[in-house]
């Protein structure tokens, strides 16, 4: 046995969004070569061939190839230590108090305690400012949610549900924060927990919204064919005569579609695309219940996210040249599209439009620059070109990112 060579799955998973398929086809290898080597059954067998690999992988450090030692998503963990909070409350579950001393806290009501979660989504979806306010606000109404259910469970009042929907929503949001800076582990932690409050309700479309979470918690550790599966299970029982249900519906199907893209189930995957396309441009823009967007953006954005894991880089960039990006549309929209598509013309070496765009996402939340994984791994391919006729705006954007 050979030492293995760090997965090319874990590596889709952590934003380069090439298939072991596609890998292999760029290095001129077959996909059970590359398998093999990744589980130490065979090795390197040429200086190139390594080389290329780096190369298509984009490793800064070529040791990540054998061990993964180095992350390349070090730079973006610089709110690690405002997310400390968070990860206690996250982690700080009733069960591991169980035989912990009371303590006595004064809990807010149930509709101080509704307006709260309000101004956090708000937070994440419009303020400049949005990883590290939502960073401070999260955590205590995580407790709180919690603690309230808690309490409510213990002295029966009819609280419980409603408490629980409001524990469920701060899960959600945490699991997208989580997402966004890479902990990929804990986001997939806090999108399971609200499957177990929500097993004894009977409200469907918030159920829907948790499976969105989970699939997508799946779709970012790698697990391309689970992430299908589960989305798909949970758009069955989904009612779909209201526009929320459609909606939800939508999500649902684009993230299995990119599950299965990743799997290697192209003619599932382009017909939930169709699908889904077709929901969109039956409804408006408005965003949907329970947080999970979905609309006309949404699908391009995916539909570029599959052409990138398929290796179609031309694609991907004429799909995002269709884009109209209307006015007031939100923060969290704005840049997940920007991104993508900085991140696609570098893949192509178009470094100008790539800094363009990124530059395009600054003004829509400088924090995303310095935060986002999508926007570290786009930065540091364009600073590893050195193109000179960019350097001057590329040193600003990473000096933005921490990264200068």
């Amino acid at each position: 046995m050979y030492r293995p060579l760090a997965s090319v799955s874990s590596c889709a998973a952590d934003g380069w969004g090439l298939s072991r398929k596609v890998v292999a086809q760029l290095i001129g290898r077959s996909e059970e070569w590359l398998r093999q080597v990744e589980q130490g059954q065979a090795r390197f067998d040429s200086i190139q061939i390594s080389y290329r690999l780096v190369e298509v992988l984009r490793f800064v450090d070529p040791m990540e190839l054998i061990d993964g030692s180095s992350s390349t998503r070090s730079a973006a963990r610089d709110i690690d230590l405002q997310l400390t909070p968070l990860r206690r409350a996250i982690m700080d579950h009733p069960s591991t108090r169980a035989f912990a001393p009371a303590a006595e806290h004064a809990l807010p009501s149930l509709a101080t305690l509704r307006n709260s979660l309000e101004e956090c989504w708000a937070t994440w979806l419009n303020s400049s400012g949005r990883y590290t306010e939502l960073a401070e606000q999260l955590p205590g109404v995580l407790i709180a949610a919690r603690s309230i259910r808690s309490a409510a469970q213990a002295v029966p009042n009819g609280s419980v549900e409603e408490a629980g929907e409001l524990l469920v929503g701060a899960y959600h949001l945490a699991r997208i924060l989580l997402t966004r800076v890479g902990n990929y582990d804990l986001a997939w932690l806090v999108a399971d927990r609200p499957i177990g409050i929500l097993a004894q309700t009977a409200r469907t479309p918030l159920a829907a919204a948790s499976s969105w979470h989970v699939a997508s918690a799946l779709l970012s550790l790698g697990y391309d064919a689970e992430c299908r599966d589960y989305a798909l299970a949970a758009a069955q029982h989904l009612a779909t005569e209201s526009e929320p249900g459609q909606r939800l519906s939508g999500a649902l199907q684009l993230v299995a579609a990119e599950g299965a893209a990743g799997a290697g189930d192209l003619a599932r995957s382009q017909d939930l695309m169709a699908n889904a396309e077709q929901i969109a441009e039956k409804l408006d823009t408005a965003a949907a219940d329970h947080r999970v967007w979905f609309g006309r953006i949404e699908v391009a954005i995916t539909a570029m996210n599959i052409a990138v894991r398929l290796g179609q880089i031309d694609h991907a960039i004429k799909l995002a040249a269709n884009v109209d990006i209307p006015e007031g549309t939100a923060v969290n929209v704005r840049v997940g599209y920007y991104l993508t598509t900085a991140y696609a013309y570098a893949l192509r070496r178009e470094d100008f439009a790539a800094v363009f765009a990124l530059q395009q996402a600054e003004r829509a939340c400088a924090e995303d620059i310095r935060y986002d994984w999508m926007a570290h791994h786009t930065l540091k391919k364009l600073a590893r070109s050195d193109h000179h006729l960019i350097r001057r705006d590329l040193a600003q954007l990473l000096t933005v990112a921490g990264l200068a």
